[in-house]
């Protein structure tokens, strides 16, 4: 069994911290501890609270949050107005020896052979097991995108991103539409805009203004169940959605040549299993012109498992 390391997954709406070990090969985590108060005001606090009630005192910490790493090695998250988090101020306040920050997606995709299948829902099926990058890819409160590659040595590089950032793409005139009318306020839409969940009500408003009625008050499973029992304009916000997400995937596994495959992940993307798995969404995908026997034998499919990212920091911690 290997020293304990203190592992973090921070993203827009969630902090999930735990002990790493490692024993006979195999990532181990311990002392799970999850924070969804949106009133912490700093992680530093979050790892005080986390250390305080362990009696383990890690040495080493390797920590996945939510938005590119300076040259330092600090960052200032996407979706939190939290002071920027700095390896040495950490490393200095819990006296930690070393302390490392990767971006949230790195140790996503790090996290995806870890995984057991059972935790894969399908949403595109192969028969095929080309080999070649892996994209990792997802909406939760943002939209990250990373690459998973296997080096010839038998490891994993993760090569990461902020692909959630690139322009989104109508491919019909409602959806040039829909993007038009949130350009109103926003001027520049990105993928991360049309289909994460922090952008999911500017989009049902959008739609609302083109059918001309009233927006109302819904949360996501309100949006979710009103579409399943076939209001138009939550049918519309689910496909719509669904189908900007395929799309953009298709264009991102064009980019980094993803045969092996293409991961989706976050809460978004598993709330969404049935709107991607329509024969519309799957078109987006594959249909890439002539270069559509490019995509044909990619699987694709959603990662269900909350602790993934907790995973994936702790397998690039102990390596």
């Amino acid at each position: 069994m290997s020293k304990p390391v203190l592992v973090g997954d921070v993203g827009g709406t969630k902090i999930r911290l735990a002990l790493a070990s490692s024993s006979l090969g195999h990532v181990q985590l311990h002392n799970i501890k999850v924070y969804d108060d949106p009133t912490i005001p700093s992680f530093e606090d979050a790892i005080e609270d986390y250390l305080s009630s362990s009696d383990v005192k890690p040495k080493s910490a390797l920590f996945a949050l939510a938005g590119p790493i300076a040259d330092d090695g600090s960052i200032k998250l996407t979706n939190r107005t939290w002071p920027r988090v700095v390896p040495s101020v950490i490393q200095s306040r819990f006296l930690i020896d070393s302390a490392t920050i990767v971006n949230d997606f790195a140790a996503m995709a790090r996290a995806i052979p870890e995984i057991p299948n059972d935790s894969f829902e399908t949403v595109i099926e192969s028969h095929f097991s080309p080999e070649g990058p892996i994209l990792v890819t997802g909406p939760g409160t943002g939209h990250g995108v990373s690459t998973l590659i296997q080096s010839v040595t038998g490891g994993w590089r993760v090569m990461t991103g902020e692909g959630g950032h690139s322009a989104f793409a109508p491919r019909n005139m409602r959806e040039a539409a829909i993007r038009d009318v949130i350009a109103r306020t926003y001027n520049y839409v990105s993928v991360e805009m049309i289909v994460s969940g922090r952008w999911l009500m500017p989009v049902y408003e959008a739609i609302c203004e083109l059918e001309g009625v009233t927006p109302e008050d819904l949360s996501p499973q309100n949006i979710l169940d009103r579409a399943d029992a076939g209001d138009k304009v939550c049918v519309e916000v689910c496909k719509f959605r669904a189908n900007a997400l395929m799309g953009a995937v298709g264009d991102a596994a064009l980019i980094t040549g993803a045969h092996a495959g293409v991961v989706l992940t976050g809460g978004v993307a598993e709330r969404m299993v049935k709107w991607l798995r329509t024969t519309e969404a799957s078109d987006r995908f594959l249909e890439r012109g002539p270069m559509s026997p490019f995509l044909a034998h990619t699987p694709v499919s959603v990662l269900m498992h909350d602790e993934a990212p907790l995973i994936g920091a702790a397998a690039l911690a102990l390596e």
